[in-house]
């Protein structure tokens, strides 16, 4: 992404005499997904996809393929369903009594929604790294052998060893931590504790990495780590993540996906998404309009 794009979406320009326009507002009629929401070489298919909460209905028919080694980000107003359909990628809907997925997710060409399909060993898979870090009460350590140790990923303390110390290299906290690992995990900085659960995350040796607004709570100079660490991570995994934040998208992603009341309106590669959209509604947003 060019400096002059990300010097344009650090000030979004509000057009409107009125002040900003609010989604009930705009009144613009919806049109089936515009851009590319399909892609060669998908490690993920999405097809037809609707949830529900009860009655209520959160996701529109999404159509939409997450390549392999690809950073995707969803951005979209508040609500508008991004952070829901991440949840359906790994089943994490599965864990609300009222919450209800239809249409067909799949992993590798394989429907993650069968019967004979595990979520926990799915959720090994494809892993989650949530807004707020949520460190185990355990030591450094601990946090990040726990999942090898449930899926029998190691076959001695040796093993276990270099896994946690590579886990945490990978996650740029092993320098940091290396003589502390019997330390409390809840003991470390917001940004520190955030990327031991990325190494947790990578332990378990996931394929897809999800990340529900990973730096929202975090410092500026947190943030930067993580988005440095993202950006390492690509090369191995392929990443979904949400994000608030449309110069933290500029930065980290290839293609990003925008959402509006639970529909997905345009897909794209991320420098034309945010220089060239062609929706009006991705437009309304990227400027400032509303959201």
């Amino acid at each position: 992404m060019n400096e002059a794009v990300l010097n344009d979406l650090a000030e979004p320009k509000n057009t409107s005499q009125a002040g900003p326009e609010t989604e009930a507002s705009l009144n613009i009629e919806y049109t089936n997904t515009v851009g590319q929401p399909l892609c060669d070489e998908a490690k993920i298919q999405t097809r037809d996809v609707n949830v529900f909460y009860a009655e209520n209905q959160a996701i529109h028919n999404v159509n939409l393929d997450i390549g392999a080694h690809e950073v995707i980000a969803l951005i979209g107003p508040s609500g508008c369903g991004k952070s829901t359909y991440l949840r359906t990628l790994n089943r994490m809907n599965d864990t609300i009594d009222i919450c209800r997925v239809q249409g067909q997710i799949l992993l590798d060409g394989e429907d993650i929604y069968t019967k004979k399909q595990d979520p926990v060993l799915l959720r090994a898979r494809v892993g989650m790294v949530f807004q707020k870090p949520n460190p185990f009460p355990k030591s450094i350590y601990d946090n990040v052998a726990y999942g090898p140790r449930i899926h029998g990923l190691t076959r001695n303390k040796s093993e276990l060893d270099d896994l946690v110390e590579e886990s945490l290299t990978k996650a740029g906290l092993f320098q940091e931590v290396k003589d502390r690992l019997d330390a409390p995990g809840t003991g470390l900085s917001g940004g520190q504790q955030q990327r031991l659960c990325i190494a947790r995350t990578i332990a378990v040796q996931p394929e897809v990495i999800l990340m529900d607004e990973p730096a929202s709570a975090l410092d500026p100079i947190a943030t930067a780590k993580i988005e440095e660490l993202i950006n390492e991570l690509k090369q191995n995994f392929t990443i979904v993540i949400v994000t608030h934040s449309m110069q933290q998208a500029a930065r980290v992603s290839q293609r990003t996906a925008y959402f509006h009341m639970g529909r997905l309106i345009e897909v794209g590669e991320t420098d034309q998404i945010f220089t060239n959209p062609t929706h009006e509604l991705t437009e309304k947003y990227i400027t400032g309009r509303f959201g």
